[in-house]
């Protein structure tokens, strides 16, 4: 039997009432920074009541304590931001719907967000301080029985031993189609199949999972493994073979009764798509009303500069592939569309005094707030490029169109890292494409806030934009 599901019952059941516990204790803490005293009334007794119920509710929902690819990634504090602000928003509504909103402090709800965050993010640092320094030789070994002796299945070993989600201790590596070239890893001994049969149905139980990870081109042994599988109770594991697919984000899933991967599965469904779109209104709503009169005084410029619109229209790819119209501030002097299709580059000549100044500080972008509101982009994501720019790289990058399985962003993970701009050489666009790609398969709504801080303390300018 595995001994893993110790380790999962705690992970489903103590974490998330330690998780609602902690928020309590936060609010409390921010009663008492409000009002210097401990005893709270009955009113903000029961909110916070409500609160920690709903976190018990929300977190387990909106993937707080979600595995992703086999790993359990609870302890990343933002894993738990999105569940918190749904916490947040529900006692807002709930506020709102007996009209007792009014009723209590709104500096008491900012100091109880606050500490909720910082409680969440000691408590799950210290987690991951207790469990892979204090403690690394306390978690019970789950021996494993690897099946594979190819490329592929050496692989799956180095990642198991290499792992931080728990003790995976590879004892054997059952041979196949075992070549002179091909042996195992070192301390890693060869087990034929008859001595698997041995070690499956051996009482004393040296083998706790048996893992199946066969290259493609030796799949067709997979029959006599199953059928020696069947007369044991073992956890057995199955681990495809998908390195040939050069997509992202395999995710399993059921159709039509049937089990299938998704092999560009978006990490934006359910919860995380709510709580995304979300937050891209609010800040959009909020960046428009606030940046009005930069608008204006931008417009004005613009018009004084140089004749034509202000606004610059574009077809670009959004979410999907599909066809979007991108808003910009005009930076360059009205030319022929097959000019306008061309990537700008330092001293162009069709750019505009005006335009200069706005491309240097990214201020030509901020109209997308716009697209933003109107659900066609996001605040972070992929930046959207021209579709002749996209056809001229489709088939020079591999997985190139993948970066369109979210919305484009007015700012991303590439940019913040200095990949923005011209791109006039395949190289530059390759790297562009990586930190898009890594964006996609790392997502999470903290590293969202990690873009959009670094945007705002430095990532409007760079050498690169002209």
């Amino acid at each position: 039997m595995s001994r893993v599901k110790p380790r999962e019952s705690f992970v489903n059941s103590l974490v998330p009432m330690l998780d609602g516990l902690l928020v309590a204790l936060s609010g409390w803490l921010a009663y008492y920074t409000r009002w210097d005293k401990w005893t709270m009334p009955l009113d903000y007794l029961s909110v916070l009541i409500l609160g920690t119920g709903l976190v018990l509710v929300t977190f387990p929902v909106t993937g707080a304590y979600r595995s992703w690819r086999g790993e359990l990634h609870w302890r990343d504090t933002g894993n738990a931001l999105p569940g918190l602000i749904a916490v947040t928003v529900g006692l807002m509504i709930v506020g709102t719907l007996t009209k007792t909103s009014a009723d209590f402090s709104r500096l008491w709800m900012g100091y109880w967000l606050l500490y909720a965050v910082l409680a969440l993010f000691l408590f799950r640092w210290l987690s991951t301080v207790v469990a892979t320094r204090v403690m690394p030789g306390q978690r019970p070994a789950v021996r494993i029985l690897l099946v594979g002796d190819g490329p592929f299945a050496r692989s799956v070993a180095e990642k198991a031993r290499t792992a931080t989600d728990a003790n995976w201790q590879i004892i054997g590596m059952v041979t196949l189609a075992l070549k002179g070239d091909e042996l195992p890893l070192e301390d890693m001994p060869a087990v034929s199949l008859e001595m698997m049969e041995a070690m499956i149905c051996e009482p004393a139980g040296s083998v706790d999972e048996v893992w199946i990870a066969m290259d493609n081109n030796v799949l067709g042994r997979q029959k006599v493994v199953i059928d020696l599988l069947q007369s044991s109770a073992l956890t057995v594991r199955y681990i495809p073979d998908l390195s040939t697919l050069a997509l992202l984000n395999h995710i399993p899933s059921e159709v039509a009764g049937m089990m299938v991967i998704n092999l560009n599965a978006s990490p934006l469904t359910g919860p995380n798509l709510i709580i995304k779109a979300a937050i891209d209104k609010l800040v959009a709503l909020t960046a428009l009303v606030i940046l009005a009169p930069v608008f204006c005084a931008i417009a004005v410029a613009i018009k004084r500069d140089s004749s034509g619109p202000v606004f610059f229209r574009q077809q670009r790819h959004g979410w999907d592939g599909k066809i979007i119209q991108v808003l910009k501030f005009r930076t360059m002097r009205q030319k022929p569309l097959a000019e306008e299709t061309q990537q700008a580059h330092r001293d162009d000549p069709r750019v505009t005094g005006v335009g200069g100044f706005l491309r240097r500080t990214s201020l030509d972008e901020l109209p997308q707030f716009i697209n933003v509101l109107k659900g066609d982009m996001s605040v972070v994501g992929p930046r959207p490029h021209p579709l002749a720019l996209n056809e001229n790289y489709v088939r020079r990058i591999d997985a190139y169109m993948q970066r369109h399985r979210v919305k484009p962003g007015i700012t991303g993970w590439a940019q913040i890292h200095g990949l923005r701009g011209e791109t006039e050489v395949l190289e530059k666009m390759q790297r562009r494409v990586e930190y898009d790609l890594h964006y996609i398969e790392h997502w999470s709504l903290w590293l969202d806030i990690k873009i959009i801080a670094r945007t705002l303390v430095g990532g409007w300018t760079n050498t690169n934009a002209y």
